[in-house]
C-alpha cells in the first residue's frame, strides 16, 4: 500500500525511493528506521536515522510542532519531546518565552494547522532553556521539568456539582483509569491524549444523546467548561428533572 513516488516532488522522491538491491526493476522506500540482519530473514529494528518518534500509533516528527509552535509571536522557541507516561508516549511541548501564555489558546491554534495526534498533551514554558557546561541543550534537564513540574495538574479536587457534570466525570474516569476527577481538571494534563479523546466524544453521544466535537476539547479541556457547552448548544440534552448526581466518596 506504498505510492509510487510523492505528488509533484521529483527531488523528495529520488531521496525517499531508491532501486532495490534484490531486483533493480523494483523500489524501495528509505523510511528512516534503522535495522541489521542478525540472520537469515529476521531484522532487528535498531531505532531512527532522524528525529521522528511512534506516539499512539502514528508516526510524528516533533520539528513540524515545534515549527508551528514558533510560528505564534510570544513563543521565541520551541521544543518537542516524547515522555513516558503510564507507560504511554505521550508528546511534551517545551516554549522559550518571557510571556504568560494560556494553553488552551495554544491549543486551539496548533489545531487549525495540525491534526489532533500531534498536539502535545503537556505544555511547559520557560525564559529561558536549561544549557549543558557546554552550551548545548540539555534535553534531560527538560523531561525532569515535565515530571516535577507540580503546576501542570489541578490538585485541588472539586466534585461534579450537577447531573451532566457528574454523567461526564464518569466518563471521563472510566476511559482515563483515573479516581477522582474534579470538575476544573485539564483532559490533557491528568493523562488525555488524541486516541483517548476520540473515544470520551464517542460515549459522551452513546450515553448523553450529544454530539461533542474535538475541536471543542481544545476550548473546553475541562468538566465544567464542557458541562456548560453542551447546556448552552445542544439542544438534544435533556436533564432528568428528578435527577440526583450520584454521590461518592474517597479517601483523604
Amino acid at each position: 500500500a506504498l505510492a509510487s513516488g510523492y505528488h509533484n516532488r521529483p527531488e523528495m522522491t529520488q531521496e525517499k525511493f531508491k532501486p532495490s538491491f534484490l531486483d533493480e526493476t523494483k523500489t524501495l522506500f528509505r523510511t528512516g528506521d534503522l535495522g541489521k540482519q542478525t540472520a537469515p530473514g529476521i531484522i532487528e529494528f535498531m531505532g531512527r536515522k532522524d528525529n521522528q518518534v511512534k506516539v499512539n500509533g502514528y508516526r510524528i516528527d516533533p520539528g513540524e510542532i515545534e515549527y508551528q509552535l514558533t510560528r505564534y509571536a510570544p513563543i521565541e522557541r520551541a521544543i518537542v519531546l516524547p515522555v513516558q507516561v503510564n507507560n504511554q508516549t505521550q508528546l511534551s511541548a517545551y516554549c522559550q518565552t518571557d510571556k504568560t501564555l494560556e494553553i488552551a489558546e495554544i491549543r486551539e491554534l496548533l489545531a487549525k494547522f495540525l491534526p489532533v495526534y500531534m498536539i502535545p498533551s503537556y505544555f511547559i514554558f520557560l525564559k529561558q532553556f536549561p544549557l549543558t557546561r557546554h552550551g548545548k541543550l540539555d534535553l534531560h534537564s527538560l523531561r525532569e521539568l515535565r515530571e516535577t513540574g507540580k503546576s501542570l495538574v489541578n490538585s485541588n479536587y472539586v466534585a461534579p456539582r450537577n447531573y451532566l457534570e457528574s454523567n461526564l466525570v464518569s466518563i471521563w474516569e472510566k476511559i482515563l483509569s483515573k479516581h477522582p476527577i474534579g470538575i476544573f481538571d485539564n483532559f490533557f494534563e491528568i493523562g488525555g491524549h488524541s486516541l483517548l479523546l476520540s473515544r470520551v466524544v464517542t460515549r459522551v453521544h452513546k450515553e448523553l444523546n450529544v454530539s461533542v466535537k474535538l475541536a471543542d476539547f481544545f476550548k473546553v479541556p475541562t468538566i465544567a467548561g464542557l458541562a456548560t457547552l453542551i447546556s448552552q448548544t445542544q439542544c438534544n440534552y435533556q436533564e432528568p428533572i428528578s435527577a440526583i448526581p450520584p454521590q461518592k466518596s474517597y479517601p483523604m
